[in-house]
C-alpha cells in the first residue's frame, strides 16, 4: 500500500477536499492505536484488580479486628480462669491446712499418726514434672510466628497451672482419704453409757487390797445395757477370759486394739467387720466382778494406754 485518500465533502458544498496520506503513516497509525488500545485495557484491569484488591484488604482488616477483639475475649476468659485456678488453689491449701491441723491435734493426743506420703509425694512431683515439660501447641507450628503468642503462652501457663492445681487436689484427696480411715480407727467414743468407777492406772485392788496396775476403765452400767463399738474394725476374739469372763477384742488398724469384759453376752464373732455405733454386746457381771460393769482396755502397738486420751466426749479431750 503506497498512499491512503481520505474525501472530505461538507454538507451543501459542491467540492470535496481530498487528504493523501503515506501507507507507512497510516501502518504507524494503526500500530499506535493497537499500542494505545492495549495499553488501555491493561490500565482498565489493573484497575479492576486493584478495585478487587482494595475489597480484599477492607474484608481482611475487618476479619483482623473480629480476630483482634476474639483474642481480647479469649485473653479475659483464660484470666478469668486462672483466677478460678488460684482460687481452687487458696481453697484447697486451706482445706489441707484444716486437715493437717485436726490429724496432728489427734496424733499429739493419741500417739497415733497417718500414713507415710512420701513415696506419693514423690511420684506426684515426677508426674507433675513430666507433663508440665510438655507443649501445648500442635505440631509444628512456630511459637515465634503465631499471631495471638500471648494467649498461646497464657494457654501453656494455664495448663501447667491445671496439670499442678489436679495433681495437687489428688494428693489432698489421699490425704483426707487415709486421715479419715485414720480418724474412724480411733476409739474416740465411750463403749456404754454408765460412770467410771475406777480408772486407768495404779489403784487398790478390790480382791487383794493391794496396789496394783489397773489396765483399762471400769465402766458401772445396769446389766444388758448395750456395749458399742467405738471405732471401725474386726472383731479378732470373742469367748471367755480368765477373770474377765464373756471378753471381746476388736483390732482397729494403725495398731490399735481395743478389749471389753464382764460382758453378759457377746454378740459377735471372730472375723466380723464392725462400725463405729454398731453394738457388740451386753453389761454383765461374768468372771471376776464386784458388780455389774464393762472393764474396757485399749492397746496402742501392743501396750495399754488410758482409754480416756480418745473419748471425745471426756473433759480431758477438749483439745481433739
Amino acid at each position: 500500500m503506497k498512499r491512503v485518500t481520505i474525501l472530505i465533502i461538507p454538507d451543501g458544498a459542491s467540492t470535496a477536499r481530498q487528504f493523501h496520506l503515506p501507507g507507512f503513516v497510516v501502518k504507524f497509525a494503526s500500530l499506535a492505536g493497537m499500542i494505545a488500545l492495549s495499553i488501555s485495557g491493561f490500565f482498565v484491569i489493573d484497575y479492576m484488580e486493584l478495585v478487587k484488591l482494595r475489597h480484599n484488604v477492607r474484608t481482611i482488616s475487618a476479619e483482623n479486628e473480629g480476630l483482634k477483639g476474639e483474642a481480647r475475649i479469649l485473653e479475659n476468659n483464660l484470666e478469668d480462669v486462672k483466677r478460678s485456678l488460684r482460687r481452687v488453689n487458696d481453697y484447697a491449701a486451706k482445706l489441707s491446712d484444716l486437715t493437717q491441723l485436726r490429724v496432728r491435734s489427734v496424733s499429739k493426743k493419741t500417739g497415733i499418726g497417718p500414713l507415710s506420703m512420701e513415696e506419693y509425694q514423690r511420684s506426684t512431683a515426677q508426674d507433675l514434672r513430666q507433663k508440665a515439660s510438655g507443649t501445648y501447641l500442635p505440631v509444628g507450628l512456630n511459637l515465634d510466628k503465631l499471631a495471638f503468642r500471648t494467649a498461646f503462652d497464657r494457654l501453656g501457663s494455664l495448663g501447667s497451672d491445671a496439670e499442678k492445681s489436679a495433681i495437687e487436689l489428688q494428693q489432698l484427696l489421699s490425704n483426707m482419704s487415709q486421715h479419715q480411715n485414720m480418724l474412724s480407727s480411733i476409739p474416740a467414743v465411750n463403749p456404754v453409757n454408765g460412770w467410771i468407777t475406777s480408772g486407768f492406772g495404779r489403784r487398790i485392788s478390790p480382791f487383794t487390797g493391794d496396789q496394783a496396775q489397773h489396765k483399762g476403765l471400769d465402766i458401772a452400767s445396769p446389766i444388758g445395757t448395750p456395749i458399742f463399738a467405738p471405732a471401725d474394725g474386726v472383731v479378732v476374739f470373742t469367748g471367755a477370759k480368765e477373770g474377765f469372763g464373756n471378753f471381746i477384742m476388736i483390732a482397729h488398724g494403725y495398731g490399735i486394739v481395743s478389749a471389753y469384759g464382764h460382758n453378759s453376752q457377746n454378740l459377735v464373732q471372730p472375723g466380723q467387720a464392725v462400725s463405729r455405733g454398731d453394738q457388740i454386746g451386753t453389761v454383765g457381771m461374768t468372771g471376776r466382778t464386784t458388780g455389774p460393769h464393762l472393764h474396757y482396755e485399749v492397746w496402742v502397738n501392743g501396750r495399754t494406754v488410758d482409754p480416756k486420751r480418745f473419748i471425745l466426749d471426756m473433759e480431758d479431750n477438749s483439745s481433739i
